[in-house]
Protein backbone atom coordinates (compact mmCIF):
# COMPACT_ATOMS: atom_id res chain seq x y z
CA UNK A 1 0.00 0.00 0.00
CA UNK A 2 1.15 3.40 -1.39
CA UNK A 3 0.12 6.89 0.47
CA UNK A 4 -0.20 9.57 -2.07
CA UNK A 5 -0.99 12.71 -0.99
CA UNK A 6 -4.46 12.22 0.92
CA UNK A 7 -4.80 8.81 -1.17
CA UNK A 8 -4.12 5.30 -0.04
CA UNK A 9 -3.08 3.33 -2.91
CA UNK A 10 -3.68 -0.35 -2.93
CA UNK A 11 -2.82 -1.11 -6.58
CA UNK A 12 -1.84 0.41 -9.45
CA UNK A 13 -3.72 -0.74 -12.59
CA UNK A 14 -2.73 -0.47 -16.36
CA UNK A 15 -5.71 1.42 -17.56
CA UNK A 16 -6.23 2.99 -21.37
CA UNK A 17 -7.66 6.41 -21.27
CA UNK A 18 -9.94 5.57 -18.41
CA UNK A 19 -13.29 8.17 -17.80
CA UNK A 20 -14.15 8.35 -13.87
CA UNK A 21 -17.63 8.65 -12.58
CA UNK A 22 -17.84 9.58 -9.05
CA UNK A 23 -21.18 8.43 -7.12
CA UNK A 24 -21.61 10.55 -3.56
CA UNK A 25 -24.02 10.07 -0.90
CA UNK A 26 -25.11 12.62 0.94
CA UNK A 27 -27.23 16.07 -0.09
CA UNK A 28 -27.76 15.64 -3.97
CA UNK A 29 -28.70 11.93 -3.54
CA UNK A 30 -32.34 12.19 -3.90
CA UNK A 31 -33.42 8.29 -4.01
CA UNK A 32 -29.69 7.16 -4.00
CA UNK A 33 -29.43 8.42 -7.79
CA UNK A 34 -25.35 8.62 -7.37
CA UNK A 35 -24.45 5.90 -4.71
CA UNK A 36 -26.99 3.56 -6.03
CA UNK A 37 -25.54 4.18 -10.12
CA UNK A 38 -22.41 3.93 -8.71
CA UNK A 39 -23.13 0.55 -6.81
CA UNK A 40 -24.76 -0.61 -9.40
CA UNK A 41 -22.30 -0.47 -12.40
CA UNK A 42 -19.18 -1.36 -9.46
CA UNK A 43 -21.47 -5.11 -9.30
CA UNK A 44 -22.52 -5.21 -12.79
CA UNK A 45 -19.15 -4.81 -14.04
CA UNK A 46 -17.26 -6.40 -11.00
CA UNK A 47 -14.84 -3.58 -10.75
CA UNK A 48 -11.28 -3.84 -8.21
CA UNK A 49 -11.10 -1.49 -5.78
CA UNK A 50 -7.72 0.07 -6.02
CA UNK A 51 -7.52 3.14 -3.73
CA UNK A 52 -9.24 5.37 -1.04
CA UNK A 53 -9.58 8.48 0.47
CA UNK A 54 -9.43 8.42 4.41
CA UNK A 55 -12.51 9.43 6.18
CA UNK A 56 -11.13 10.96 9.14
CA UNK A 57 -9.87 14.63 7.82
CA UNK A 58 -13.17 15.05 5.89
CA UNK A 59 -16.06 14.08 7.55
CA UNK A 60 -18.08 14.50 10.34
CA UNK A 61 -20.16 11.29 11.58
CA UNK A 62 -23.04 13.51 13.06
CA UNK A 63 -24.50 16.66 11.20
CA UNK A 64 -27.69 18.14 12.87
CA UNK A 65 -30.44 17.86 10.46
CA UNK A 66 -28.61 15.56 8.31
CA UNK A 67 -28.78 11.61 8.14
CA UNK A 68 -25.81 10.00 10.32
CA UNK A 69 -22.65 9.01 8.64
CA UNK A 70 -21.61 6.85 11.88
CA UNK A 71 -19.88 3.43 11.86
CA UNK A 72 -21.82 0.57 11.32
CA UNK A 73 -21.92 -2.24 13.64
CA UNK A 74 -23.53 -5.31 14.57
CA UNK A 75 -23.50 -6.57 18.39
CA UNK A 76 -24.60 -10.27 19.05
CA UNK A 77 -25.25 -11.49 22.89
CA UNK A 78 -22.81 -9.22 24.42
CA UNK A 79 -20.34 -9.52 21.65
CA UNK A 80 -19.36 -6.86 18.88
CA UNK A 81 -19.49 -8.76 15.72
CA UNK A 82 -19.02 -6.11 13.29
CA UNK A 83 -17.72 -2.14 13.27
CA UNK A 84 -17.32 -0.60 10.03
CA UNK A 85 -16.35 2.86 8.75
CA UNK A 86 -17.92 4.32 5.73
CA UNK A 87 -15.85 4.69 3.26
CA UNK A 88 -14.36 6.06 0.26
CA UNK A 89 -13.46 3.86 -2.21
CA UNK A 90 -12.04 4.24 -5.85
CA UNK A 91 -12.79 0.98 -8.22
CA UNK A 92 -11.85 -0.05 -11.84
CA UNK A 93 -13.05 -2.04 -14.41
CA UNK A 94 -11.30 -2.84 -18.07
CA UNK A 95 -13.88 -2.30 -20.86
CA UNK A 96 -13.05 -5.05 -23.44
CA UNK A 97 -15.45 -3.43 -25.73
CA UNK A 98 -14.16 0.45 -25.97
CA UNK A 99 -11.19 2.27 -26.37
CA UNK A 100 -11.77 3.59 -22.50
CA UNK A 101 -11.74 2.29 -19.24
CA UNK A 102 -13.55 3.37 -15.78
CA UNK A 103 -12.32 4.44 -12.57
CA UNK A 104 -15.72 4.20 -10.35
CA UNK A 105 -15.62 6.16 -7.12
CA UNK A 106 -18.07 5.11 -4.33
CA UNK A 107 -18.09 8.04 -1.42
CA UNK A 108 -20.04 9.99 0.72
CA UNK A 109 -19.94 13.89 0.27
CA UNK A 110 -17.34 15.41 2.53
CA UNK A 111 -17.69 18.27 5.68
CA UNK A 112 -14.72 20.03 5.69
CA UNK A 113 -12.06 20.79 3.39
CA UNK A 114 -14.07 20.60 0.09
CA UNK A 115 -11.40 21.68 -2.17
CA UNK A 116 -8.79 19.52 -0.47
CA UNK A 117 -11.24 16.56 -1.15
CA UNK A 118 -11.36 17.75 -4.56
CA UNK A 119 -7.79 17.18 -5.25
CA UNK A 120 -7.31 14.25 -3.87
CA UNK A 121 -9.75 12.89 -6.30
CA UNK A 122 -8.17 14.90 -8.90
CA UNK A 123 -5.09 13.34 -7.94
CA UNK A 124 -6.16 9.93 -8.99
CA UNK A 125 -7.14 11.50 -12.05
CA UNK A 126 -3.89 12.49 -13.22
CA UNK A 127 -1.87 9.76 -11.68
CA UNK A 128 -4.08 7.28 -14.09
CA UNK A 129 -4.77 9.61 -16.83
CA UNK A 130 -8.61 10.02 -16.63
CA UNK A 131 -9.59 11.96 -19.69
CA UNK A 132 -13.19 12.79 -18.43
CA UNK A 133 -15.17 12.98 -14.90
CA UNK A 134 -18.85 12.05 -14.52
CA UNK A 135 -20.34 12.91 -11.42
CA UNK A 136 -23.74 11.92 -10.41
CA UNK A 137 -26.49 13.20 -8.50
CA UNK A 138 -30.42 13.66 -8.02
CA UNK A 139 -32.92 15.92 -6.60
CA UNK A 140 -36.12 15.18 -4.97
CA UNK A 141 -38.62 16.13 -6.97
CA UNK A 142 -42.83 15.84 -7.66
CA UNK A 143 -41.68 13.81 -11.26
CA UNK A 144 -44.90 11.33 -11.33
CA UNK A 145 -43.41 7.78 -10.20
CA UNK A 146 -45.43 6.88 -13.85
CA UNK A 147 -43.42 9.02 -15.67
CA UNK A 148 -39.44 8.65 -16.75
CA UNK A 149 -37.79 11.00 -14.74
CA UNK A 150 -35.95 14.10 -16.59
CA UNK A 151 -31.55 13.94 -16.35
CA UNK A 152 -30.22 17.64 -16.57
CA UNK A 153 -26.26 18.41 -16.43
CA UNK A 154 -23.67 21.22 -15.74
CA UNK A 155 -20.65 21.01 -17.76
CA UNK A 156 -17.03 22.66 -17.31
CA UNK A 157 -17.11 23.64 -20.87
CA UNK A 158 -19.44 24.68 -23.49
CA UNK A 159 -18.27 21.55 -26.26
CA UNK A 160 -19.30 19.23 -23.20
CA UNK A 161 -22.20 21.16 -23.00
CA UNK A 162 -23.28 20.41 -26.75
CA UNK A 163 -22.42 16.59 -26.29
CA UNK A 164 -24.11 16.19 -23.71
CA UNK A 165 -27.86 17.11 -26.18
CA UNK A 166 -27.70 13.83 -28.20
CA UNK A 167 -28.11 11.94 -24.77
CA UNK A 168 -31.37 13.79 -23.74
CA UNK A 169 -29.87 15.97 -21.11
CA UNK A 170 -31.44 19.12 -20.03
CA UNK A 171 -29.28 22.34 -19.00
CA UNK A 172 -29.21 22.83 -15.00
CA UNK A 173 -30.40 26.32 -14.38
CA UNK A 174 -29.76 26.74 -10.35
CA UNK A 175 -28.31 29.18 -8.16
CA UNK A 176 -28.50 29.14 -4.21
CA UNK A 177 -26.04 26.87 -2.01
CA UNK A 178 -23.66 24.96 -3.87
CA UNK A 179 -22.81 21.06 -3.76
CA UNK A 180 -19.77 19.36 -3.30
CA UNK A 181 -20.08 18.60 -7.02
CA UNK A 182 -19.93 21.62 -8.20
CA UNK A 183 -16.54 22.50 -6.10
CA UNK A 184 -15.01 19.77 -8.15
CA UNK A 185 -16.86 21.25 -11.01
CA UNK A 186 -14.83 24.40 -10.41
CA UNK A 187 -11.47 22.72 -10.02
CA UNK A 188 -11.82 20.60 -12.68
CA UNK A 189 -12.37 24.18 -15.12
CA UNK A 190 -9.32 25.74 -13.75
CA UNK A 191 -7.29 22.98 -14.46
CA UNK A 192 -9.50 21.80 -17.75
CA UNK A 193 -10.11 18.59 -16.70
CA UNK A 194 -13.29 17.73 -18.52
CA UNK A 195 -16.09 17.10 -16.51
CA UNK A 196 -19.86 16.47 -16.27
CA UNK A 197 -22.25 16.82 -13.46
CA UNK A 198 -25.54 14.37 -14.32
CA UNK A 199 -28.96 15.12 -11.95
CA UNK A 200 -31.63 13.25 -12.19
CA UNK A 201 -35.31 14.34 -10.69
CA UNK A 202 -36.35 11.05 -7.93
CA UNK A 203 -39.60 10.96 -7.50
CA UNK A 204 -41.19 12.21 -3.75
CA UNK A 205 -44.58 13.35 -2.56
CA UNK A 206 -44.17 15.10 0.02
CA UNK A 207 -48.02 16.09 0.82
CA UNK A 208 -48.88 12.46 1.56
CA UNK A 209 -45.50 11.51 3.23
CA UNK A 210 -43.88 9.28 1.03
CA UNK A 211 -39.98 9.74 0.35
CA UNK A 212 -38.38 6.98 -1.27
CA UNK A 213 -35.11 6.80 -0.16
CA UNK A 214 -34.09 4.09 -2.65
CA UNK A 215 -35.34 5.11 -6.45
CA UNK A 216 -34.37 2.32 -9.27
CA UNK A 217 -36.22 4.77 -11.86
CA UNK A 218 -34.35 7.43 -11.37
CA UNK A 219 -30.98 5.17 -10.92
CA UNK A 220 -32.09 3.42 -14.77
CA UNK A 221 -32.55 7.21 -15.96
CA UNK A 222 -29.05 7.90 -14.97
CA UNK A 223 -27.36 4.09 -15.95
CA UNK A 224 -28.85 4.54 -19.36
CA UNK A 225 -27.38 7.51 -20.03
CA UNK A 226 -23.90 6.35 -18.69
CA UNK A 227 -24.49 2.64 -20.24
CA UNK A 228 -24.14 5.29 -23.75
CA UNK A 229 -21.59 7.52 -22.82
CA UNK A 230 -18.72 5.03 -21.30
CA UNK A 231 -19.49 2.70 -24.48
CA UNK A 232 -20.49 -0.22 -21.80
CA UNK A 233 -22.57 -2.50 -23.83
CA UNK A 234 -24.42 -3.52 -20.28
CA UNK A 235 -27.61 -5.25 -20.01
CA UNK A 236 -29.68 -3.66 -17.63
CA UNK A 237 -32.83 -4.96 -18.09
CA UNK A 238 -32.80 -6.42 -14.09
CA UNK A 239 -32.51 -2.93 -13.54
CA UNK A 240 -35.50 -2.16 -15.85
CA UNK A 241 -37.52 -4.66 -13.98
CA UNK A 242 -36.33 -3.39 -10.55
CA UNK A 243 -37.84 0.19 -11.94
CA UNK A 244 -41.14 -1.63 -13.13
CA UNK A 245 -41.71 -3.34 -9.70
CA UNK A 246 -41.16 0.21 -7.91
CA UNK A 247 -43.75 1.85 -10.65
CA UNK A 248 -45.98 -1.10 -9.55
CA UNK A 249 -46.14 -0.83 -5.75
CA UNK A 250 -46.53 2.89 -6.40
CA UNK A 251 -49.39 2.60 -8.49
CA UNK A 252 -51.12 0.12 -6.43
CA UNK A 253 -50.77 2.12 -3.58
CA UNK A 254 -52.42 5.08 -5.66
CA UNK A 255 -55.52 3.25 -6.85
CA UNK A 256 -56.20 2.83 -3.14
CA UNK A 257 -56.14 6.39 -2.14
CA UNK A 258 -58.54 8.32 -4.69
CA UNK A 259 -57.00 11.72 -3.48
CA UNK A 260 -53.44 10.18 -4.38
CA UNK A 261 -54.29 8.79 -7.21
CA UNK A 262 -55.55 12.33 -8.31
CA UNK A 263 -52.73 14.14 -7.39
CA UNK A 264 -50.45 11.92 -9.60
CA UNK A 265 -53.19 12.65 -12.43
CA UNK A 266 -52.86 16.16 -12.10
CA UNK A 267 -48.83 15.66 -11.78
CA UNK A 268 -48.93 13.93 -15.06
CA UNK A 269 -50.89 16.33 -16.85
CA UNK A 270 -47.84 18.91 -16.07
CA UNK A 271 -45.52 16.68 -16.52
CA UNK A 272 -43.21 17.30 -19.63
CA UNK A 273 -41.60 13.83 -20.37
CA UNK A 274 -37.88 12.89 -22.28
CA UNK A 275 -37.78 9.47 -23.26
CA UNK A 276 -34.05 8.61 -23.91
CA UNK A 277 -33.10 6.86 -26.83
CA UNK A 278 -29.44 5.92 -27.38
CA UNK A 279 -27.36 7.86 -30.28
CA UNK A 280 -26.01 6.13 -32.71
CA UNK A 281 -22.44 7.54 -32.94
CA UNK A 282 -19.80 4.74 -32.13
CA UNK A 283 -16.04 4.71 -31.24
CA UNK A 284 -13.67 3.72 -33.47
CA UNK A 285 -13.15 0.51 -32.43
CA UNK A 286 -16.91 -0.34 -32.16
CA UNK A 287 -17.39 0.62 -36.22
CA UNK A 288 -14.18 -1.92 -36.73
CA UNK A 289 -15.93 -4.60 -34.83
CA UNK A 290 -19.54 -3.52 -37.06
CA UNK A 291 -17.92 -3.64 -40.29
CA UNK A 292 -15.98 -7.05 -39.52
CA UNK A 293 -19.27 -8.76 -38.45
CA UNK A 294 -20.98 -7.00 -41.62
CA UNK A 295 -18.23 -8.37 -43.99
CA UNK A 296 -18.30 -11.86 -42.18
CA UNK A 297 -22.08 -12.14 -43.21
CA UNK A 298 -21.67 -11.16 -46.39
CA UNK A 299 -19.54 -13.40 -47.05
CA UNK A 300 -21.08 -16.29 -45.49
CA UNK A 301 -24.34 -14.98 -47.65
Amino acid sequence: MDESGNVMILERPKLRQPYMVCGLSGWVDGGESASGSARYLIKKLKAQKFAEIPIAPYHIFQMPGELSQRPKIKIENGLLKEHRFPQNQFYYAVNPDADNDLILYLGMEPNLKWEEHAEAILSVANEFSVTRIYLLGGVLDKTPHTREPGVSCACSSVELREEMLKYGTLYSNYEGPGSFGTTLLQSCRQKQMPMVILITRATYYPEFNIIIPHNPKAIRAVVKRLNSLLRLSLDISDLSREAEEFEAKLSFMASHNPEFQAYVTELEKDFTEVQYKEPLDISASEAVRLAEEFLRKKDKD
